[in-house]
């Protein structure tokens, strides 16, 4: 399973992805709206875990794009 991980605190996002990782799935990480787009681009995910208080935007931003990929 692919998740794609939005979170711009890099304390929460490592013991996160860490665990997620041991676990089996396939995680990408993104700091912010923008890497987050990218990455929604070019890639699908199976699920998106999302932070909503981002420094260039919200979590609902990114369900947004989501939607509209």
């Amino acid at each position: 399973m692919k998740i794609l991980f939005v979170e711009d605190d890099k304390i929460i996002a490592s013991g996160l992805c860490y665990s997620l990782t041991q676990e089996g799935y396939f995680v990408t990480h993104c700091l912010n709206v923008e890497s987050a787009k990218t990455r929604i681009v070019a890639n699908s995910f199976d699920l998106a875990i999302l932070d909503l208080s981002l420094p260039d935007g919200s979590g609902y931003d990114i369900c947004k794009i989501i939607k509209a990929s």
